[in-house]
């Protein structure tokens, strides 16, 4: 399924890792002819429902919710990832024919110029960068390979491979840069990248379906979550040593298969949740042993995400409700007290959601379909009430925002 491999992003799968990068970006110029913007932008990557050959990147002022710029692109975005300083967002886009290559554009954050496409896989569907700025990731979802792309020059490395036709859905990167891990759906493992080298390391064999990556912040260990086949199957959690690249003991997550693809981590590290549209399951990291799972939703939905605060204090789940899913929800979970609160609902079916750095919006991209409403849903995280459905003109898929640390 594609939609794990892109935008928490990953999509970004994306698990939305809860820290703040020092200092808003994205500041444009009036000067240039774009609108002056002092708050978080956030940048949502748009498809054509009908048509492969023209997408869009829409950029929304998160002080007002209102659209400031839809950027026109050559083809169907699948991704997007903003650099640490905030000056440039990298937009992934599709092959524009069968048998094609997908590419990857730099937008300027300051005049939202698109810069020169750089090529790599037909299907680039998520994407990280690291830390200092210098190198963005490109996973390929079909062909197994990750491009390294330098943003200095604008140029790709040779393509990594990940192993044998392996289907990328996650990646992740530690906090010190040195080492990305790339989650192979397919064959169940997970690859270690050096970033120095940009050579893979051996394969490390993760659960039955692994969907979901997060490193905790001290970069000390990954954590996998594996979907688990079948109505009896069993989902698991595995931790893996960074230093070693070992695996321990898989965690239970309940017998939800299927139904829990996600995981988020708290700013201190000590609590993992696995995320499902149903329910969230808390881990603790210091035992690794999971806490009884909390209900979020009455009745089994559809296509969920989840995002979470950046002081770690709430855990948002998403997903789709009611008749062919035109109704979305957002539920909020304490994570001190591990109560519910009242569902947020709205027109639309959640894919992937962003909070701004300061916690206080949270931006639900709802891609739904041909016959769904497509747009992107703001919600007040103080009041838990959502805003005014923000139209992109196309299909939204991804999403990034500006000030904030995005980790796929």
């Amino acid at each position: 399924m594609i939609k794990r491999g892109v935008g928490l992003a990953s999509g970004v799968t994306l698990a939305l890792a809860a820290a703040t990068m020092p200092g808003p970006a994205g500041l444009a110029s009036a000067a240039q002819g774009v609108p002056a913007v002092s708050t978080p932008v956030a940048w949502v990557a748009n498809q054509s429902v009908r048509s492969a050959t023209k997408g869009s990147v829409t950029t929304i002022d998160t002080a007002t919710s209102t659209v400031i710029k839809n950027i026109p692109l050559s083809r169907n975005a699948l991704a997007v990832a903003l650099t640490p300083d905030g000056k440039t967002a990298y937009v992934a886009l599709n092959a524009s024919r069968l048998g094609g290559r997908g590419a990857v554009v730099p937008v300027s954050t300051s005049t939202y110029k698109v810069g020169k496409p750089v090529r790599v896989g037909i299907l680039p569907a998520a994407m990280l960068i690291m830390p200092n700025g210098r190198t963005v990731y490109v996973a390929d979802f079909d062909s197994g390979t990750v491009t390294p792309i330098r943003t200095a020059t604008g140029t790709a490395g040779r393509p990594i491979k990940t192993g044998p036709i392996p289907v990328v859905v996650a990646m992740a990167i530690t906090p010190n840069g040195k080492t990305v891990y790339v989650v192979n759906e397919a064959p169940g493992t997970v690859t270690p990248i050096d970033t120095a080298t940009n050579t893979a390391g051996k394969n490390i064999k993760a659960g039955v379906t692994p969907s979901s990556i997060v490193i905790t912040p001290n970069g000390k260990t990954a954590y996998v979550l594996n979907l688990a086949r079948g109505v009896s199957g069993k989902g698991t959690v595995t931790p893996i040593n960074t230093a070693t690249n070992t695996v321990g003991k898989n965690i239970k997550a309940g017998t939800f298969p299927d139904a829990l693809n996600l995981l988020v981590i708290t700013p201190s590290g000590k609590t993992l949740y696995a995320v499902g549209n149903t329910a969230v399951i808390p881990i603790d990291t210091a035992t690794n042993t999971a806490r009884p799972t909390i209900r979020v939703a009455p009745r089994h939905g559809q296509d969920f995400t989840t995002a979470i605060a950046p002081d770690g204090s709430t855990v948002y789940v998403g997903g789709g409700l009611g008749p062919r899913f035109t109704r979305g929800f957002v539920v909020p979970v304490s994570t001190a007290t591990g109560t519910v609160g009242k569902a947020i609902v709205f027109r639309g079916l959640p894919s992937v959601m962003a909070l701004t750095p300061d916690g206080k919006m949270l931006y639900v991209v709802c891609n739904g379909s041909v016959d769904n409403p497509q747009d992107v849903v703001p919600i007040n995280t103080t009041t838990n009430t959502a805003g005014r459905p923000i139209n992109t003109g196309l299909q939204p898929v991804a999403i990034a925002i500006t000030g904030s640390h995005q980790q796929r």
